[in-house]
């Protein structure tokens, strides 16, 4: 039982909240001018976690067709068998029940919301079927919770350094998801899944990229002059030479070259900005 469930939570990769979780908490820090109530914090814990297992879970149930074809994804769980289609929806169910009732204790405004999120959820896997842009819509649907980290905490309409956080850190996942699809820039083109390298080539796909990280940095950027700390603008520093960093230092396509400057980088980026956020709320 206990390997089983250590297989489900690897099957949903719950590592990849470190991408998401420090927004979520930024925008519930400035709707709580820095102090948040420990029962809330742990409520918005526990809901942005199962809503990032039952995303990643309704993109792997949606996505199996292409991912058991897929030589670079023959060792997931979904695809060895190791975990069954069946068992697969359950645990999404879980966790979507986990993600309603858990939105149901914050307030009426966030669980009334939870469906649009659902959706989202549910669009973003086909998006990649329809569209190279599907990587602003990731972007854009991970970025819905900083909107869901704030109004968690204050129900009515967010302030101007919301929206910026969002525009910043979706044009930064969809940056480093164009990086992360390079090594099935082949395998994508078969099969006719779109994306930025699969349009327009790696090399051309490396450009967008970057100009998407420009977005990013203007973004941070501005809300440097709302929030006026010099706690946040030291923050910002490392920030921009990590993002720097992951286009120098991308110089292969192999998945392991790949997956070193997707995911070491980025996953101090969040984490940044949220310090930042804090001290400059509490200082």
């Amino acid at each position: 039982m206990k390997t089983k469930l250590k297989t489900l939570f690897e099957y949903v990769k719950m590592e990849h909240t470190v991408f998401d979780l420090p927004f979520i908490f930024a925008g519930a820090l400035i709707a709580s001018n820095g102090i948040i109530e420990m029962y809330k914090f742990f409520i918005i814990l526990f809901v942005a976690i199962s809503a990032r297992g039952a995303a990643m879970s309704i993109n792997r149930i949606l996505g199996l067709k292409y991912d058991i074809t897929n030589p670079r994804k023959r060792n997931w769980a979904l695809v060895t068998g190791e975990i069954n289609l069946r068992q697969a929806i359950a645990f999404t169910l879980i966790l979507v029940f986990i993600f309603e009732g858990l939105t149901y204790l914050l307030n009426n405004l966030v669980f009334m919301l939870s469906p649009i999120v659902l959706i989202f959820f549910i669009a973003d896997p086909l998006m990649k079927r329809v569209t190279s842009l599907r990587h602003l819509f990731m972007g854009f649907t991970i970025g819905l919770g900083i909107i869901g980290g704030y109004l968690a905490v204050n129900p009515n309409f967010p302030p101007a350094i919301i929206y910026l956080m969002v525009a910043g850190s979706t044009f930064w996942i969809a940056g480093f998801d164009i990086i992360y699809t390079i090594p099935d820039e082949v395998y994508d083109k078969k099969n006719g899944l779109k994306t930025i390298i699969v349009k327009y080539g790696v090399k051309k796909g490396l450009i967008i990229s970057w100009v998407f990280h420009i977005f990013t940095i203007i973004f941070f950027i501005y809300i440097a002059f709302i929030v006026h700390s010099i706690y946040y603008i030291l923050a910002l520093i490392p920030i921009i030479i990590l993002i720097l960093y992951e286009h120098v230092a991308i110089h292969g396509t192999t998945p392991e070259n790949v997956r070193k400057v997707f995911f070491n980088p980025n996953s101090i980026i969040g984490f940044l900005f949220l310090i930042g956020i804090y001290i400059s709320l509490v200082a």
